[in-house]
This record gives C-alpha cells, structure tokens and sequence, in this order.
C-alpha cells in the first residue's frame, strides 16, 4: 500500500482553452499512476489483487501421455464460440478447448501418437522432418493469436515460438548465451491445428523464453515485449556487495519491438531492441524482470510484470503491475505489491508463475487472466522447499478498471485534479462508497467552486455523477476536480456526452 503525499497546490492560472490542460473524454482514466493528479491528501493507492479462481487449476496432466509439467507458455482465446488454449507440454505443444473457459476438454488427435494412443498434443519438436512441416529450431512456444489482417488464410493463426540453434558458431551468436543462435521464429496454420513454419528467425533482438506480444489499434501494429539483459549501473553498484549475487543474477530485462504483420520486426540483430523495463534499485536485491505482458486498456497500456525473486532461499516468481502512457516508457505501480501472488503452502501454483500470452479476456464487467503455476522453485534455488517438477494453468479474474484504488477512510482524503479539458457534460466514476461517500467539485479559476455532486454512497462500475450545485453543462474548460473521499475507494473516471452513452 502506498501512501500519496501531499503536495503544494497550484491552480496554473487556469484560462478557456488553455493547451495545458489534459483532456477527459470518454476513455476511462485509471490510478495506476499520477497522470491525472496534482495532489493529494489523507489518500492511500492500493493495489487489488486479481482473484484466483476457487477450482485451479482449470488444467493440470490428467492423460497417460502427458507429462506432469504443463506450463502456460502459451494462450487461451475466444475463437468461433469457444476459448482455446495452447500451451507447453512436454518438448511439444499441447491444445484444449471449452465452451465456458473453465471446463476444459483435450481432444484427441492423429496429429502425434504415443504409445499407439491418439495425443492432444500438435506436434512435438520437429527437428526429424523436412518442408514447411519441420520446426527444427522449435524449443517451446511464446502463444498463439488469430490474424484477421493476413490476406493467407494459410496463415490465420500465428504461433511465436523460442527458436534455438545451440553449437552455433555463425555470426548471430546470441551475446547472452555464447554458442546459440536465439530469437522468435514464427509458424503459421489455416486453422489453429496443423502448422507449418513462416520464418525461424523473425527476430534475434529477443533471446530467451517468456515472449509476449499484443496488437495495438491506435499503431496498427504489433507490439513485442521480449527477454533481453540489462543491468542498472545504479543496481550493480548496490547488489555486487552481496556474496551471493554473482551466482544469482543474470540481469533479465524485457525489451520492446514493433511490427506491421508479425513478420517483420523494426529491431532484427541480436541484443539490438531498446530495453524499456529492468529492475531497479526499489526492488529487492537479486530482483530480474522476467518478463512483462503489455495489453492496451482504456487510456493506458498496462504490463502485467513477471518478476523473479533470485535471492538464497527464495527463487519464485508472482506477477506485479506496471503502466505506461505510450507503450514505451512504464512505471511499476504502488509499492510494487503482486497483482497475482503464488500461492500459499498447500497451494499448486506454489512458486513460479507464467502468463498467457495474449490479453485478458473480457466477460461482461470481469476480465480473465490465464496462468501457470508450478510446485517447484526456479533456479539457482538449492534447498529443500521445493516440490516436483509439476505444474498446470489456473484462472484469475479482476472486475473491469479495478486493479488500482485510491482510498481514504472515514477520517476523509482529498485528490485535486490537474487541468482538464472535458469532453462532455456527463461525469462518471467507477467507485465503492456503499459505507461512505465522495463529492467530486468542480473548480475554476482562482479556486471557485463551480459545481458540488450530489454525495455518492454505493458501489458501482459506471456512476453517473448528479449535481446538488450547478452542473458540467454550464462551466467551461479548463477546470479543476476537487474529490472528498470518506471510507470509498476510487477506481477510474471519465467523462461523456449525452450522445455518447
């Protein structure tokens, strides 16, 4: 939990139209970082933890040919009325489906036999054949999406995968991994099932497993969240002091690519991608960013951070927040709490956690984020607290705007808004007051208050704001949001015209 200080307030000498103001529009805008604050006072931001879901895991081995280690390196989508999942089982990738995203059904193929019996698995490491059906870089999957913007319907589904070429000695060595060629290769089907290869070496500026990618509208393109290494100068200097950290930390960090058609990278030569997350000197001693899955969301992009925690005794991977305003530049979020933390004693998803690749999926106001747990420790972890090599996928879900909240409790808070340009005269929040209650006033220039809401005491995902002193239909921007909370917590804002909703 982290506590927003409070900070001098200064109404910037607040004119119609001034250029400076931010615009509130209908996109929502949510608190996972100081974008829309000028101040605050008495507020707390707290993170929401996504909720695991009562049953996990919703997969887990369960047939004579699997093995007991199945990871979500991998996706699940919505797809022709079903979810679909693709994952990692094995040195092959394994597929499910369900009618309900719970309920999940392997079925059986002629695509891979073991034993005589027929597999869910689509193929195993394909190194002994020829064509377009050898795979012989395959190590294992990033994810799959389905490609509506590809004209080759050969092509509809697009598989990510870690390409591999150990005893390399060519001049594409990977320079965190001497002796490998490394990168995305990319495999194509007409139908999510059989698959054949497009390129091996899309890319070589990523270089290990836990790639993650997301396509953004506004760029039409995609963009690609991938392992790379760096080390802070400001982290070497305060973590080498430690004797263990040599044999801890190898500095993973998560580098960012674009591309038209998944095909073509702007970044291709090993280790070139600009490196736009590292840990940092506030997280823990032996912190790596492990990985980070990017999803565009309402007026942010949020990074659903994959952290390892390489420290003796300890070795486990949760699942952090970080936002960004240009899927460039990001901010880890609050205090750095886990947004979906590994389980506790008893628990399958004891240690380490792996995401879906592709975004949450949306189902009415939840949102469904697919995982995987294991039982073991990562290593370099040498105890005695850690379980056997296994491992499945489990659900965790979070209701739509509320990974983040600012609260105060009955003793009351204050948030002062910066300049803002309303595109609307309809205000409305996404907040919890059912035992309390928020004003939000509406301020001008020098501090006057232009309009009071009505106090808000419920719990709502879309609260339309009503008006107890003027309204939003008679002031003129820029103004300034003055919002009293008491015992509430607020998670998003935005505003609408009548038009609009």
């Amino acid at each position: 939990m982290m506590i927003l200080m409070p900070l001098v307030i200064s109404f910037l000498g607040l004119t119609a139209g001034d250029t400076s103001a931010l615009t509130l529009d209908h996109r929502r805008q949510l608190f996972l970082d100081d974008y829309l604050i000028q101040s605050t006072t008495n507020i707390k931001r707290e993170i929401v933890p996504a909720r695991k879901y009562p049953g996990n895991p919703v997969l887990w081995a369960s047939e004579s040919w699997e093995p007991k280690l199945g990871v979500l390196y991998g996706s699940v989508i919505r797809d022709a009325g079903r979810y679909k999942m693709w994952y990692k089982a094995g040195t092959g990738v394994g597929y499910a489906e369900s009618l309900n995203g719970v309920n999940w059904v392997k079925p059986k193929l002629d695509l891979v036999k073991i034993d005589g019996q027929k597999t869910n698995l689509l193929f195993l490491k394909r190194d002994d054949l020829s064509g377009p059906e050898a795979l012989p870089t395959f190590y294992e999957p990033f994810g799959v999406h389905k490609d509506e913007r590809d004209p080759d319907p050969r092509r509809r589904y697009k598989m990510g995968f870690l390409s591999i070429l150990r005893n390399y000695k060519g001049p594409r060595q990977d320079p965190f991994h001497r002796g490998n060629r490394r990168g995305l290769g990319v495999a194509g089907s007409p139908d999510g099932i059989h698959w054949s290869l497009i390129n091996a070496w899309a890319t070589e500026a990523i270089c290990d497993g836990d790639t993650h990618w997301t396509f953004d509208p506004s760029r039409q393109k995609y963009l690609l969240y991938g392992r790379t290494v760096k080390t802070l100068p400001e982290v070497e200097a305060a973590w080498s002091k430690f004797d263990w950290y040599r044999d801890y930390h190898f500095g993973r960090a998560v580098a960012r690519l674009e591309s038209p058609d998944f095909r073509r990278w702007d970044f291709a030569d090993p280790a070139s991608a600009p490196v736009v997350l590292a840990a940092d000197v506030q997280d823990e001693p032996g912190t790596e960013i492990y990985s980070m899955m990017v999803f565009p969301y309402e007026s942010v992009y949020i990074g659903l951070v994959q952290v390892f925690h390489a420290r003796p005794g300890e070795c486990y991977l949760d699942v952090q927040l970080a936002v960004s305003r240009d899927s460039v530049n990001f901010t880890r979020v609050g205090d750095r709490t886990a947004f979906l933390p590994v389980g506790p004693v008893g628990s399958w998803d004891r240690f380490n956690h792996s995401l879906a690749n592709n975004p949450p999926i949306a189902v009415g106001d939840e949102l469904r984020f697919y995982y995987g747990g294991r039982t073991y420790r990562h290593r370099p972890y040498k105890g005695e607290d850690s379980g056997p090599s296994a491992g499945g996928i489990g659900l965790a879900t979070s209701t739509r705007d509320r990974f983040v909240s600012l609260q105060a409790s009955f003793d009351g808070g204050r948030i002062v808004t910066k300049p803002l340009s309303l595109r609307g005269n309809i205000l409305h929040v996404n907040a919890k007051s059912d035992f309390g209650e928020i004003v939000v006033e509406v301020l001008g220039q020098d501090e006057t208050c232009l309009a009071r809401s009505k106090p808000i005491r419920r719990d709502g995902l879309d609260i339309v704001l009503g008006w107890e002193e003027g309204n939003l239909a008679d002031v003129n921007s820029p103004v300034v949001l003055r919002i009293t909370l008491k015992n509430a917590c607020l998670f998003s804002l935005w505003c609408t015209d009548r038009n609009d909703r």
